[in-house]
């Protein structure tokens, strides 16, 4: 079976999505989307006439969104027209199932050259916008299954992860976030874009506006419950915040790579997408990461280098609890996570396996495994291979 195998991963820096302060209140999501393309085509020196396919995740798929970003993107960038496009949504996990289905394509012997990635832009397009729940779904299920912050509070709940922990891990993530941008660890990954300052200045973004470097045990105590105000756990400090950004990754077959020169970051070793009872949505990781072990044929202790995305620190406790992980031991989010770098929903499961890819490189890693959950209950899994 050919294998697909990813040349070059980038990103932009993740900004806050704030009408008032966000770096990119007025930068619109396709346009974000083609840089991060012209990036991987302009830093590979590929062709861009051999790319097939711009496969990439959105959530919220209207307004700037609509009308099949990916190939607006695409035409943006300057690709040839003869490089199709078509957009995904499985909610958070849009970008990296993006990724496993150019790999799947790969593997089919179908679209060899592609771009696979995604975007979201929760300033412009709020997350809920203009969402309508049909009622037939609540006939088995909460209604508290479409607020991912309840969502969070049952896994406090049943799993009894005290707020303390919660906070001490949401620290974690910033302290480490901090460390590795004053270290100049993400400058390999990120493309530098434009936006504006709180004073509203025109600049060049380098680095990934939510980190809070100065926050503490105390600061994030102090915040309120955000979901359930009557003795909740869940806060806006624990929580991953609102943001714009999106992430993109050259992918093709081995055989093809080899063809053009070009030395690939890892192949693509191993997928899966597993449901679980949306009331404990968090938890999708777990049956995911466990079926994409199995197709590996590898045990979870020969994965080096794991990026989790923190779409909640309980929700990430929870799951490492069940994998039976701890976060330093086993290496999980070095770099911090979403909890200070932040999830732009369609672009975040590229995020994580472009931050992730960048790690193993650094860290000699000879497996990695990017995984998330998903709103309504499910989970992602993706096992990288060193090449």
């Amino acid at each position: 079976m050919r294998q697909a195998v990813v040349i070059d991963a980038v990103r932009t820096p993740v900004a806050r999505a704030s009408a008032d302060k966000g770096y990119y209140r007025d930068e619109r999501s396709e346009d974000l989307s083609a840089r991060v393309i012209s990036a991987l085509v302009e830093r590979t020196k590929l062709d861009p006439r051999l790319v097939e396919d711009v496969r990439w995740g959105c959530v919220q798929q209207q307004g700037e969104q609509g009308f099949d970003i990916a190939r607006i993107a695409a035409l943006i960038a300057g690709l040839p027209i003869e490089t199709a496009g078509v957009t995904i949504n499985r909610n958070c996990a849009s970008s990296l199932t993006a990724i496993n289905n150019s790999a799947m394509s790969i593997a089919a012997h179908c679209e060899d050259v592609q771009i696979a990635g995604g975007v979201e832009h929760m300033d412009h397009i709020p997350m809920s916008k203009d969402y309508n729940p049909n009622p037939a779904l609540f006939r088995r299920h909460s209604e508290a299954i479409m607020n991912m912050g309840l969502t969070a509070e049952f896994l406090a709940q049943k799993y009894r992860i005290p707020r303390d922990r919660q906070d001490a891990f949401a620290l974690r993530s910033h302290q480490l976030a901090a460390k590795a941008t004053d270290a100049g660890a993400f400058e390999a990954e990120i493309v530098p874009t434009w936006g504006r300052d709180d004073q509203g200045r025109k600049v060049l973004v380098r680095e990934d506006q939510c980190i809070r470097r100065d926050t503490t045990m105390e600061a994030l105590g102090a915040l309120p419950p955000a979901f359930n105000p009557a003795g909740g756990s869940v806060t806006a400090g624990n929580s991953s915040p609102l943001n714009v950004g999106a992430a993109a990754l050259l992918i093709m077959s081995e055989e093809r790579a080899n063809e053009l020169g070009l030395k690939p970051m890892a192949r693509i070793k191993a997928m899966a997408v597993a449901g679980v009872d949306p009331e404990e949505m968090g938890v999708g990781p777990v049956p995911a990461v466990h079926k994409a072990l199995k197709r590996a044929g590898l045990s979870l202790d020969q994965i080096t280098c794991i990026e989790l995305n923190e779409a909640f620190a309980v929700q990430v406790l929870t799951v490492l609890h069940l994998l039976g992980l701890d976060a330093d031991k086993n290496h999980v989010n070095n770099r911090g996570g979403a909890i200070a770098i932040g999830h732009p929903l369609g672009a975040s499961g590229a995020r994580i396996a472009t931050t992730l890819l960048h790690r193993m490189r650094a860290e000699g890693a000879q497996y990695g495994l990017a995984t998330m959950c998903v709103g309504q209950g499910q989970g992602v899994a993706t096992i990288f291979e060193a090449v």
